[in-house]
């Protein structure tokens, strides 16, 4: 055996070492260090956190944009406090409402091009970092740790979807129970 093919069954063996338990843990460490990125962005571009979470919901929506009732629902507050929201936003100039094309009572929100590029432009390097530290891995480990966070994405938006089922739920049986 080769000291190459040596080293590389002595790496194996120790990425084997790493089990599920301690995945996990790594992936909470990576959703707390991100919280406290938002808090920390949203705080140096003078943002409540309420404000920031509601431009990240925006910015980050993919397909078809949030109306202000869907931010509210997605921030867990009123629909009135989403519109107060939205406002003051908007007023701010982070945010601009379009009429929906396909329904015209429809509202839809957009990020403006200011607070995306302040938004990317502090993240930036941030953003290199992590393209730095990517590129430590091989295109076969980097192939695994991708599909790795996106199953666990989609582990996280499914939990999120049966915590909300399940609040539903408990609010129509206390509201039946009330009657």
């Amino acid at each position: 055996m080769t000291h190459s093919e040596q080293a590389k069954r002595a790496e194996e063996t120790e990425r084997r070492r790493v089990s599920l338990e301690e995945l996990s843990w790594a992936l909470r460490g990576v959703n707390r260090a991100a919280a406290e990125v938002d808090h920390a962005l949203g705080s140096k571009i003078s943002l409540r956190p309420l404000d920031y979470a509601a431009i990240g919901h925006v910015m980050s929506q993919e397909g078809e944009p949030l109306g202000p009732a869907e931010l509210g629902s997605r921030l867990g507050i009123s629909t009135g406090s989403a519109t107060e929201l939205v406002d003051r936003l908007e007023r701010a100039g982070h945010l601009v409402r379009a009429r929906d094309e396909k329904d015209r009572r429809r509202v839809l929100l957009r990020p403006t091009e200011e607070a995306v590029g302040r938004i990317l432009g502090e993240l930036r390097p941030l953003f290199d970092s992590l393209d730095t530290l990517t590129s430590e891995f091989t295109s076969e480990e980097q192939v695994t740790i991708g599909k790795y966070l996106r199953l666990a994405t989609e582990r996280l938006s499914d939990f999120v979807d049966y915590l909300t089922a399940e609040e539903s739920q408990q609010r129509n049986q206390a509201s039946d129970n009330s009657r």
